[in-house]
């Protein structure tokens, strides 16, 4: 194949691939929250044949709008492998929002343009970075609903198919659905204003006999989450925060690198900004107000809704694959200014695929380190996460215990219960809070000295740390190179690697 014969879908098919190749190298890469829900899953899959897990977690069904990771990681692990599995939904999460938006441009322009493939400048994002593997992939899964969704007519057979679409985005994940029906109420209003929906009265008839009707099961469903959600934990952050409405408009291409986040969301704007004014790139019809409602949504987004945080962080790269796919070249743009816009952003996303690719197997590495410690670790124990302080939350150590479920089949106290259908078994109530931070070694000896808090709600305690050296078994602590350890304390050390001491708690203590 010739160079003038190369497509942005085959470019876009090599991107996929080597995306696949990076989560094969590091599947435990993300790290952060990724970790947590895996292990959550790995629950899933094993409970039923696994007696020490039996002994700690449970099965609990309820409406839950957030279970990508669950709908696949279960079953697809007994084939290929817990970390296989996990790898999968990973690199979905990666691709799915950028084809989506390869597959919007085509649908806006009746075909894939170059500009679309500016939405793989946005793979490695701060969604990923978080671990929020279920919202990037159904993400993805939003704006391919919203490319079907403009190319039906409105009628009835629109309503049936969107009916079980909207069922299964919200399944996957609520805020991609409120995504999706965001951009669909903007799609059809502003196709109104247009004069493609008839009169005024035409078009709140859709609205109601048509378009409601696609989304009723979907907000049925969103609504019995909600009142489930009344087990949340409450949000202490502020809802709004001009500093994080700053970072968040370079959420979309922020992947532990402030600086190449700046950068390249800087010439993202610079770019689009320029090309637009200078007549080098054109909307395609209407969604130049489209993305306009979508850029507003962004900027008025709260960080927090119903114990849920991260809000204002979602949105910012499903703006820029919906821009680079809703604009396509002209005539003016001169094939001068195209090679240096071609070269420009090709050396972005190599820098920002480095950047991520690095980061990620550094994490593995870690995680690798981890397993070795486990060695050490009997099946069933119970484990306390600890850190020097605050300074020391990295994508390793802020969930990296949660690792010690898979492993080991072993107790923490933070799994992310409460958004998935595993619970704790009713013993372990009083030993569980499912958004709980580390301890931290200042802490230690106070709440060792603590008497033990029960559960007042039924689901968990803010005492689960209390009289830890007769209550826990281990305690894992991820230090600082030049630590020397915990000491004082009535733990004796079992493993250790340079970064993590396992400790055992009460009697083999020395005095």
């Amino acid at each position: 194949m010739s160079l003038s014969q190369v497509q942005p879908w085959h470019l876009a098919l090599m991107a996929t691939i080597l995306i696949a190749a990076l989560v094969a190298l590091a599947p435990l890469g993300l790290g952060s929250d990724y970790i947590n829900h895996l292990a959550r899953t790995y629950i899933e899959g094993h409970l039923a044949s696994d007696p020490a897990l039996q002994k700690h977690y449970t099965i609990s069904f309820d409406f839950i709008p957030d279970l990508t990771m669950d709908l696949v990681i279960p079953w697809l692990s007994h084939l290929i492998g817990i970390y296989p599995a996990g790898a999968v939904t990973v690199w979905l999460a990666f691709i799915l929002p950028p084809l989506a938006g390869v597959a919007l441009s085509k649908q806006l322009h009746q075909r894939a343009t170059w500009i679309s493939l500016l939405g793989f400048l946005t793979v490695f994002n701060a969604n990923m970075e978080w671990g929020f593997v279920n919202y990037a992939a159904s993400s993805g899964l939003a704006l391919l609903a919203f490319a079907l969704w403009i190319r039906t007519p409105p009628n009835r057979h629109r309503s049936v198919i969107f009916t079980g679409v909207s069922l299964f985005l919200v399944i996957n994940h609520a805020l991609a659905f409120l995504a999706f029906g965001f951009l669909v109420l903007a799609w059809e209003t502003i196709c109104f204003a247009h004069g493609e929906r008839g009169s005024k009265f035409q078009f709140l008839r859709q609205l109601t006999l048509l378009d409601f009707p696609a989304m009723a099961l979907a907000l049925i469903f969103l609504a019995l989450s909600i009142h489930s959600a009344t087990d949340l934990p409450s949000i202490q952050s502020p809802l709004f925060s001009v500093q994080w409405k700053i970072q968040s408009l370079f959420t979309g291409t922020l992947f532990r690198s402030p600086p190449i986040a700046m950068l390249s969301t800087g010439a993202l704007i610079a770019f689009f900004w320029l090309s637009i004014r200078q007549k080098w790139l054109v909307f395609a019809p209407k969604t130049g107000w489209l993305c306009a409602a979508f850029l507003v949504l962004v900027v008025v987004m709260p960080s927090a809704i119903f114990g849920i945080w991260g809000l204002h962080l979602r949105f910012t790269g499903m703006l820029i694959v919906l821009t680079a796919a809703s604009v396509t070249p002209t005539d003016a743009f001169s094939s001068a200014a195209r090679r240096f816009s071609a070269s420009t952003f090709t050396a972005l996303t190599a820098i920002a695929f480095a950047n991520g690719a690095g980061h990620m197997i550094t994490v593995d590495r870690q995680f690798d380190d981890l397993k070795r410690v486990f060695v050490a670790l009997p099946g069933g124990a119970t484990v306390l996460h600890v850190l020097p302080d605050r300074s020391h939350f990295t994508a390793f150590t802020k969930h990296g215990t949660a690792l010690s479920v898979i492993e080991r089949s072993a107790y923490v106290p933070n799994l992310f219960t409460n958004t998935s259908p595993v619970d704790v078994a009713p013993t372990m109530v009083d030993w569980h809070m499912p958004q709980a931070s580390p301890l931290f070694v200042e802490d230690l000896q106070t709440l060792a000295e603590r008497a033990p808090v029960m559960s007042r709600n039924g689901y968990w305690s803010p005492g689960f740390a209390h009289a830890w050296p007769e209550r826990w078994d281990y305690l894992l602590y991820f230090k600082r190179p030049t630590d020397d350890g915990l000491s004082g304390l009535p733990v004796c050390e079992v493993a250790a690697t340079p970064e993590i001491i396992l400790y055992k708690t009460g009697a083999c203590a020395v005095e």
